[in-house]
């Protein structure tokens, strides 16, 4: 869909939730109307004998209509409105409104973690933000998978296919994602606990015998009421009503604690149910979406075991009504029929539930990785390729309004890029905008350029330094630690990228250009990429490639094209900012 198409069916979805939300308002009052009719009928019954019944039971039954009416309609609105939410959502997305989306992936961010840390790959104002369209835990934990962790040349080319497949889905993917915004926020986590709940314990199947208790209630009840074997059968009732109750109260701690997950979930399950059937009832092509799409239907239907776990889940809502509670164990032990029934599916379905919500969680990633192609941002797939190469056209950062963004051309053609450069020329971004596009590449999505060509490298960065005072670390001390990991990891002679912006920029001139040459030659290997950044004029003189940014000044103005030139920095800009802040005369 493109952002027009968008737009559209948000106004026509907004004019079909007016209609929908009259029609719901209406039988609601047609419902209340119906009921109170028939409490009427049913007290007028004393006059009217037959009459007043026969109408009170007509009455109920159009109340019976009008509730299914109403329910059916409360559903289309809940899905109308959840579809206004998930069509605003892309809009804000294309507007650059996605920095007020409440997931930011903050809870996946770690103080060790300094790639999503210096790149905003995690966080507020981040590339997680901006893309995230998942709506389990699970599936929000693996899209973070996806961007912070190292990937394998096949895994990257699967998820690649299967990303640009759906990316050609926009309805499949509006639509899951419309589900997903069905599912209560706070019951999302109770499904994890659910699962390592029936993985942890075993919950015994009952005996069918036991069942015999309620039959024999049950029939004694009817004798009663047809006045047969009084006062036996009254009797056998009285003590059978008495008996199960006790046995119910007996269990109940035991009950309780083990339907309270299967409660919490209730609300959210046919949401769940209606987006495996999504998956389900696709025809992919990808060979991942193919085996994920399998492990939904494998062995057992995911479909089908959802929504008997609904129907499981209801009975358990309907017991915590206190009479509803009294009335159903005393004649029937419900919370044993309940048990056997939980018992019965955990036993036939538990052990593919892992798989079930694990595969929906890898789809929910892909997902957000096709968003920026449904979304019609200016993105393409990259060439990733077996052999070392880094080489990209028009590449622009994910972060930055579209509409200002400058796009950059290179390619990389020694083991080490020195850029120099003004102040606030674009040498950080531009690093930046590097790193970002190749952490989308590398989780198989998109990438902001015209076309981009690379191989797979495990990311490393130098950049947002902080020190920390509770453990004694200077800035300075941070970064040699930083770059240590660096040297540290080129020891295992796998492909790698460094980033490290303003090199030792925490001590002296003297220092900082001993060290960053140690650097330079400890990192100057085949197999890596290290991209620095400097004002030290000097290292660019170390034969390395070189490039740079500058800065123009038209009527006491100064302005940056922040495009990135061949060669070594001629300008400075330092002492005319110091004269524009009045610190220079």
């Amino acid at each position: 869909m493109s952002f027009i198409d968008f737009e559209k069916e948000y106004m026509n979805t907004k004019k079909e939730s007016q209609y929908i939300h009259r029609y719901c308002n209406m039988f609601a009052v047609l419902r209340l109307v119906f009921f109170c009719v028939m409490i009427v009928l049913l007290l007028l019954g004393y006059y009217w004998q037959n009459i007043g019944y026969v109408l009170a039971g007509i009455f109920f039954i159009g109340f019976i209509v009008m509730v299914i009416i109403h329910n059916r309609y409360k559903k289309q609105d809940l899905y109308i409105q959840s579809l206004l939410k998930t069509y605003k959502r892309h809009i804000d997305r294309k507007e650059g409104k996605w920095k007020e989306f409440e997931e930011n992936g903050e809870a996946f961010l770690s103080d060790q973690d300094y790639k999503s840390l210096d790149l905003d790959v995690l966080g507020q104002n981040s590339l997680y933000q901006m893309i995230c369209v998942a709506f389990t835990q699970q599936g929000k934990k693996q899209l973070a998978d996806y961007l912070i962790q190292d990937s394998s040349y096949d895994q990257m080319m699967e998820r690649q296919k299967a990303v640009k497949e759906l990316a050609d889905m926009p309805e499949f993917v509006v639509r899951l994602e419309t589900l997903g915004s069905m599912i209560p926020e706070q019951k999302k986590n109770g499904i994890e606990k659910w699962m390592a709940y029936i993985q942890n314990q075993s919950i015994p199947t009952l005996l069918r015998f036991l069942f015999i208790i309620p039959l024999i209630i049950c029939c004694s009840l009817i004798c009663v009421c047809f006045g047969w074997g009084t006062p036996y059968s009254q009797a056998i009732l009285e003590v059978g009503v008495v008996l199960q109750l006790c046995i119910t109260f007996l269990k109940y701690r035991y009950h309780q604690e083990m339907f309270e997950p299967i409660a919490y979930l209730s609300t959210g399950l046919e949401s769940y149910a209606q987006s495996y059937a999504q998956i389900v009832n696709n025809s992919f092509s990808s060979s991942y979406l193919k085996s994920l799409q399998s492990n939904i239907t494998h062995q057992e239907d995911a479909i089908k075991a959802i929504l008997q776990l609904s129907r499981i889940s209801q009975k358990v809502i309907y017991r915590q009504n206190i009479f509803a509670f009294l009335f159903l164990n005393g004649l029937g032990l419900f919370d044993y029929y309940i048990q056997y029934q939980y018992a019965k599916w955990l036993k036939q379905y538990s052990h593919a539930v892992p798989k079930w919500f694990e595969s929906l969680a890898h789809i929910e990633a892909l997902m957000s990785l096709a968003i920026l192609k449904v979304d019609q941002f200016d993105v393409v797939l990259p060439d990733i390729q077996k052999q070392k190469t880094l080489s990209f056209h028009d590449l622009r950062h994910p972060l930055i309004d579209p509409y200002h963004v400058v796009g950059n051309d290179f390619e990389m053609q020694e083991s080490l890029c020195v850029i120099t450069g003004s102040n606030m020329s674009g040498k950080t971004t531009f690093m930046r905008t590097i790193a970002l596009n190749l952490i989308l590449a590398y989780a198989g999505g998109f990438v902001f350029a015209k076309n981009m060509s690379c191989f797979p490298m495990h990311i490393m960065t130098s950049m947002r330094v902080k020190d920390n005072v509770e453990e004694g670390i200077s800035t300075f001390y941070g970064e040699l630690l930083r770059i240590k990991e660096m040297i540290e990891y080129s020891h295992k002679k796998q492909p790698m990228i460094c980033f490290i912006d303003e090199i030792f920029k925490g001590t002296n001139s003297l220092d900082r250009i001993a060290g960053a040459k140690a650097t330079i030659e400890k990192l100057s290997l085949p197999y890596a990429y290290t991209f620095l950044t400097t004002h030290d004029l000097e290292l660019g003189q170390l034969k390395k490639q070189n490039y740079h940014f500058d800065e123009y000044y038209e009527d006491e103005h100064i302005y940056f094209d922040y495009k990135i030139k061949k060669g070594i920095s001629k300008s400075s800009n330092g002492q005319f900012l110091l004269k524009q802040v009045g610190i220079l005369d």
